[in-house]
């Protein structure tokens, strides 16, 4: 699909690290050297998981820390990559590791390099790449890829979601005693439905709810970036799926720092009695 550049050399920038300089190498596909934006969203984001995706295979030591308690060497290797084919492209990217940067004021996209990067860490399967693509603040395209399986969910708007080409609906479920539901954090208060999960990567377990996997996703905590959830949560919506927030605030921001509490349902119904069960002021 790509013709092989020369090997592309990215060291670890972490000032502690630098008396123990390490280089890894990775090819990136012949795309990265353009300078117009694309007009097909998802084949970008497939060349971005590509670039993660080879990054990470010759990169070795997935348990190492990072810069920050809550990172990973592997988050900043995943990051570089994914950098490496969105900048020079006139568009904007807001990521968890890097930040936002802005060559364009309307199209943006939010980067999660990996999502479930801890499970990555310990090798736990459930992990991806998460890309949304915003025009004027508006949802356009997203893709969440499960690095560890290949399992690629993308959603096109008005056009609906799918999972490996093939389109993807919720349940019918509308009852929270009869559903199962994936939880980010600890709830506050009990959910009284028949299980929950808690899996570790919010992305991916957004997308279980588009797919009928799971019928409902709550962050009870409201410990989200909105790397975590922007595409999920578009893949919910094209899917028929419904979304919200746990104290009703605009899920889509540009705020590095906001921390939000996304939720998902199959129905309506399921959404506003699973939303009732952890808000503090109801």
């Amino acid at each position: 699909m790509y013709r092989l550049q020369p090997l592309t050399r990215f060291y670890d920038l972490y000032a502690d690290k630098r008396k123990n300089l390490k280089y890894y190498y990775f090819f990136l596909p012949t795309s990265t050297v353009s300078y117009v934006v694309s007009t097909n969203w998802l084949e970008l984001f497939e060349k971005v998981c590509d670039a993660v995706d080879g990054a990470l295979s010759a990169f070795k030591d997935w348990s190492e820390p990072g810069e920050r308690a809550d990172q990973y060497l592997l988050d900043q290797v995943a990051d570089q990559a994914a950098l490496a084919v969105l900048k020079g492209r006139g568009i904007g990217v807001l990521s968890e590791e890097s930040g936002l940067f802005s060559e364009s004021s309307d199209k943006i996209v939010i980067i999660d390099p990996i999502d479930g990067s801890t499970n990555a860490s310990r090798r736990i399967g459930h992990y991806g790449v998460s890309l949304c693509a915003l025009d004027n603040s508006e949802p356009v395209a997203a893709m969440v890829f499960n690095l560890a399986t290949g399992e690629c969910f993308t959603a096109e708007k008005d056009r609906g979601s799918k999972v490996d080409g093939k389109a993807i609906y919720p349940t019918s479920c509308s009852d929270l005693d009869e559903a199962i539901v994936g939880i980010s954090g600890n709830p506050a208060l009990p959910i009284a439905s028949n299980q929950y999960r808690a899996f570790g990567a919010a992305a991916l377990d957004l997308c279980s709810v588009a797919c009928g996997r799971l019928d409902g996703f709550i962050d009870p905590i409201s410990g989200s970036g909105v790397w975590d959830y922007a595409a999920g949560v578009f893949i919910c919506q094209e899917a028929g799926a419904f979304v919200d927030e746990m104290y009703g605030n605009e899920l889509i921001h540009f705020e590095h720092a906001r921390r939000l509490g996304p939720i998902a349902a199959a129905t309506s119904e399921l959404l506003e009695e699973l939303s009732g069960t952890q808000r503090l002021d109801s």
